[in-house]
């Protein structure tokens, strides 16, 4: 029976939201003694003195995705506690667009041996819709199965709400009732941009109740009238936002998460604990910041044995210097000293810990300038086209109709503003793509960009203003096996390797977080103008999320649920032959 003892600390209570001081006694990785006026009755192997520093839980983020690090699971979780997260709900819906249920399993295996808890929710929106080409699916018989895993906790993020509000047989509200019926207590998580009034009621009533998409107030305030649990991310803490929830006291009804974090941001501004220094810079007290990130999400998921310092409680704590900076200098999981700042642990070497099949994962043979000549059937002479015309001051990609030269059915684009954007099958050979343009000033000015990091089904997105340059980087990053490569007159001036299924990499995170900084500049030199530019670009072909996406099988209109055309006319003249 081991006893650790910390003594001269201010230790947080949750119930009480404020610190009180003394000591605390861990028995078996377990909290025996907390918040006692009297001495310890009993002795201790280990005294540690605190000498006056804050003793907190440790932090639990309940909404992330360890492939948005581009990170596997040993270097997430090493990453994690070095922020003071212990505990974190994963959905890896990236790794199951790729590899199907195999790389569900294959990620849950590779998280069992680390330190952090890394639990699961199950990937419900594999693929996100029926418009696109993945490498796996998962279906209800996987969900079912994953559930016999004690570390999956919860369904994972709904993102097809217009299958939900509309097909009342279709997967997902299949799914809902079936998980309803078994499972009536499992957590169903959500994601539901830019829905309210009864389309949020709607979707709240099949059992999603959450969403962490929500940009601005009126989100927020949308969904604590309607019991939509309220998961804020970096980009939705607003100083508004955390006004209003002083002034309304709902304390009790949002968490703050991450969701995604890129791994430069990782690697030099943290984790969970960026985002509570964030919120108190903007006046939220510490002591409410604290009970977003562990109590709240611990109550969310049903993880009653963590999240407070109290008797019978797991010893997953930490100490910090200041509440306002959160300068962590011990961090316990269970009892166990995992972080220390003193004796930091050195980066552990790469090593292939996956199957051989999923470093061999990109199937697609060189390319070359006429893989992005765009072709129509239509007459020389001015036409209108469909474009993507990404904002950056809004984070959607809306849809504009704006008219190209057509020239010996080709697109002419190359004198133009507009940048060609492709998305090639890279899963089954099909040859299957789909080339479109973009217009809008926020976009890309010269050069190319090109990658399968491309949420979620991951296959190969290239843009760019030249047909050469375009060429050049999908090239790159088909002969590395995946990753990120920005071209400029046919020079690669960034790129990053993501050698397992295209999307994560063994390597150091000190090493990738240098070459995601490269990236993110690459793509700020060649006129990109969105404030998180690999997220923002890779979302391009993600069908969930407004308004106007792109994959291998078309134009995707996400609101309407269908696939559109480049050229509205082309697709008439068809219809009319037929």
């Amino acid at each position: 029976m081991k006893r650790t003892l910390i003594q001269n600390a201010q230790v947080y209570n949750s119930w009480l939201r404020r610190f009180l001081p003394g000591w605390l006694l861990i028995e078996d990785g377990r909290v025996r003694y907390a918040f006692c006026e009297e001495a310890c009755p009993l002795s201790a192997d280990i005294t540690i003195d605190a000498k006056g520093c804050y003793c907190i839980p440790s932090f639990l983020d309940i909404h992330l995705h360890v492939e948005s690090s581009m990170v596997v699971p040993s270097t997430f979780s090493r990453e994690l506690l070095r922020h003071g997260v212990t505990t974190c709900v994963a959905e890896p819906h990236e790794i199951a667009n790729v590899f199907g249920i195999e790389g569900v399993n294959a990620f849950i295996k590779a998280a069992r041996d680390v330190k952090a808890d890394i639990l699961w929710g199950i990937p419900s929106s594999v693929p996100c819709t029926e418009f696109e080409t993945t490498g796996g699916r998962i279906e209800l018989d996987d969900a079912l199965e994953l559930l016999r895993d004690p570390s999956v906790h919860c369904l994972g993020e709904v993102m097809n709400c217009w299958s939900v509000l509309n097909e009342p047989d279709g997967k997902t509200r299949q799914w809902l009732r079936a998980l309803r019926r078994g499972y009536p207590d499992l957590t169903r998580e959500g994601h539901i941009p830019y829905y309210f009034g009864t389309e949020l009621c709607d979707i709240a009533y099949h059992g999603v109740d959450s969403d962490h998409t929500g940009v601005g107030l009126e989100y927020f305030i949308e969904r604590m009238k309607l019991g939509v649990f309220g998961e804020i991310q970096n980009k939705s803490l607003l100083p508004e936002v955390v006004e209003w929830i002083e002034q309304n006291d709902v304390w009790d009804n949002f968490c703050l998460v991450t969701d995604d974090t890129m791994p430069d941001q990782l690697y030099l501004e943290g984790h969970l604990d960026r985002l509570v220094r964030k919120a108190v810079a903007l006046g939220m007290k510490p002591e409410r910041a604290i009970q977003a990130v562990t109590l709240n999400p611990a109550g969310r998921m049903k993880l009653y044995d963590r999240g407070m310092i109290a008797p019978g409680k797991r010893a997953d704590l930490m100490l910090v210097e200041d509440i306002r900076d959160f300068k962590i200098q011990k961090v316990f999981k269970d009892g166990e000293i995992v972080f220390d700042s003193d004796h930091p642990d050195p980066d552990a070497k790469p090593e292939r810990r996956f199957p051989e099949s999923f470093y061999h994962s990109v199937r697609l043979a060189p390319l070359n300038e006429e893989d992005f000549t765009i072709r129509a059937a239509l007459k020389n002479g001015e036409h209108i086209a469909r474009m993507m015309r990404p904002n950056a001051a809004t984070g959607r990609v809306e849809e504009a109709l704006e008219p190209v030269l057509v020239q010996n059915g080709k697109v002419d684009f190359d004198e133009t503003e507009y940048c060609v954007i492709a998305v090639f099958d890279r899963y089954t050979g099909s040859g299957r793509r789909m080339l479109g343009l973009t217009a809008g000033t926020d976009f890309l000015k010269r050069g190319a960009v090109a990658c399968t990091y491309a949420h979620d089904h991951h296959n190969l997105l290239v843009a760019g203003k030249t047909k050469a340059d375009c060429a050049a980087a999908a090239n790159w990053v088909i002969e590395h096996q995946g990753g990120y490569c920005a071209v400029e007159n046919g020079r690669v001036v960034a790129s990053l390797p993501l050698e397992v299924g295209g999307i994560v990499t063994e390597a150091p995170l000190k090493d990738l977080a240098k070459n995601a900084a490269n990236i993110s500049a690459a793509l700020v030199r060649l006129g990109y103008r969105f404030p998180n530019p690999i997220m923002s670009f890779s979302v391009l072909g993600l069908t969930v999320s407004p308004a106007l996406r792109i994959t291998d099988c078309g134009y995707v209109d996400v609101r309407g649920g269908r696939l559109l055309p480049l050229f509205d006319e082309e697709e008439k003249e068809a219809t009319d032959r037929a």
